[in-house]
């Protein structure tokens, strides 16, 4: 006798002695029994649910092949639905996409109402349980799965007294046997605090950690970021880091479309620190030729975030760590940003050793992109840009001067470079007039003698002065 005919039976005989209306004046409510009630239909389902082992499928397709179908049993179908979604020993491919499979999928297609009631939940899970890859070699026999649970789904509800969870969660979201699976799920997959809802609106479902499901409400996710409006852009640019951080698989495709949207949008020259340094531990230093994971992108976005490196670079270099810098040489650099491929740091010892909270977070952040200047003043750093074909090397401190070179005089793979190798007056190209290297002081209208010697190598800037520049000169 099923749990379903016992409670009927059990509220006929409370109504034989009760009015509907003082019944709970007269009896007290069984708490107790509801709540065993409760436990024992939660095992019931769960036992009726339970997978079998592999030896039993095996033998129902055994018994299938050598005796036809009018031999099998309820618990065979059973069997043979589950074996759906396994690869066994004599099979390469699941069961679904094996020649096998699609004689199960007919034989299914074709079953009366009250036998594919026992066979639902199996053949749904067998849905959910292989990946994308396996559909897209041989998607027939999954669509024809697909096709059997979508067109039985609402005759199933409507006959069955007492629907399990599984079967009220799939009426409640039919969209999941549909060709748009997971268009109900980006909003909450994107927008809810809880990034784990969706997972538990599902859960009676059992969908495998690998299923498709995942991979098309991931990959639709994806998607839908060239679409959105700016500002939800940005808004959910954390919650993408996350997804990628717990799903390190869709790293490439996440980078890809944050970095070509950001490169898209009105704020492409404002630095967005966390997108930054993920792209810096997961691709590396996009200044780099040999970052491969940098071809994902467009060239046009790869400069976007050279950019970003670029200018952080120098606000750190200018207003973070040198406090006795002269801030002037910022505003004179960075109007070349647009032409600046490569951007490099030499931290003097003050900067290396200084326990200041955002000194270290800059340091963590930018981590193995970060030189050491040695044989300066402690408070002293350095730093170097390459603008067009010119690599010009800079100081913080007053009193030293400008270098450029075609080609660097130092080793720039050491970690550690003194002061001496950056300032080289033999190899610098800054010419005085008798044709000699020289280097280029910071006196007087420094400005205007640097526009006209960078000049002379072909190198001008694509943006205007600073307001300060053009006032003084």
């Amino acid at each position: 006798m099923s749990i379903a005919i016992l409670k009927q039976r059990l509220n006929q005989s409370v109504d034989k002695f009760s009015e509907p209306a003082q019944m709970h004046n007269k009896f007290a409510r069984p708490k107790k029994l509801i709540k065993t009630l409760e436990l024992i239909e939660r095992k019931f389902d769960d036992m009726e649910n339970t997978q079998p082992i592999e030896e039993k499928i095996v033998n129902s397709i055994l018994k299938l092949e050598n005796h036809g179908t009018d031999y099998l049993t309820k618990r065979d179908w059973k069997n043979l639905a589950w074996s759906l979604s396994k690869k066994l020993l004599s099979y390469e491919d699941k069961m679904l996409f094996t020649f096998k499979g699609s004689e199960l999928i007919e034989q299914f297609s074709k079953m009366e109402p009250d036998l594919l009631k026992a066979v639902y939940f199996p053949l749904l899970y067998s849905y959910f349980a292989v990946e994308q890859d396996e559909i897209n070699k041989r998607p027939n026999n999954w669509i024809g799965l697909r096709n059997i649970l979508n067109t039985n789904r609402s005759t199933l509800f409507q006959a069955t007294l007492r629907p399990k969870k599984w079967l009220t969660t799939l009426t409640d979201h039919p969209e999941v046997l549909s060709l748009d699976p997971s268009k109900r799920f980006i909003h909450d997959f994107l927008h809810n605090s809880d990034d784990s809802r969706v997972s538990s609106q599902l859960e009676s479902l059992s969908i495998a950690p690998n299923s498709w499901f995942w991979d098309s409400l991931v990959s639709s996710s994806i998607k839908s970021v060239k679409t959105m409006k700016e500002d939800d852009y940005f808004k959910l640019i954390p919650r993408f880091l996350l997804l990628l951080e717990k799903n390190p698989i869709y790293t490439t495709a996440i980078l890809t479309a944050l970095l070509e949207r950001y490169a898209s949008t009105s704020r492409r020259t404002l630095v967005h620190e966390a997108l930054k340094y993920v792209c810096l531990t997961q691709w590396g230093n996009p200044q780099y030729d040999s970052a491969a994971g940098w071809r994902n992108v467009n060239p046009d976005t790869r400069k976007m975030v050279v950019q970003w490196f670029v200018r952080a670079d120098l606000e750190a270099f200018f207003k973070l760590f040198s406090q006795t810098a002269d801030v002037d040489r910022f505003d004179y650099w960075i109007k070349f940003i647009d032409k600046i491929s490569f951007s490099q740091i030499f931290l003097g010892p003050a900067a290396v050793q200084s326990r200041h909270a955002e000194h270290r977070k800059f340091r963590e952040l930018n981590h193995g992109r970060l030189k050491n200047i040695t044989g300066s003043t402690p408070s002293n750093n350095a730093f170097l840009l390459k603008i067009d074909n010119v690599h010009i090397v800079d100081f913080s401190d007053t009193g030293n001067a400008c270098y450029g070179y075609s080609d660097l005089p130092f080793n720039l793979s050491k970690k550690n470079i003194t002061v001496h190798e950056l300032k080289s007056k033999q190899h610098s190209i800054f010419k005085s007039d008798s044709g000699r290297g020289m280097s280029l002081s910071h006196s007087g209208n420094w400005e205007a003698r640097f526009d006209e010697k960078l000049a002379e190598l072909g190198v001008f800037a694509s943006q205007s002065s600073s307001p300060k520049y053009k006032k003084r000169y």
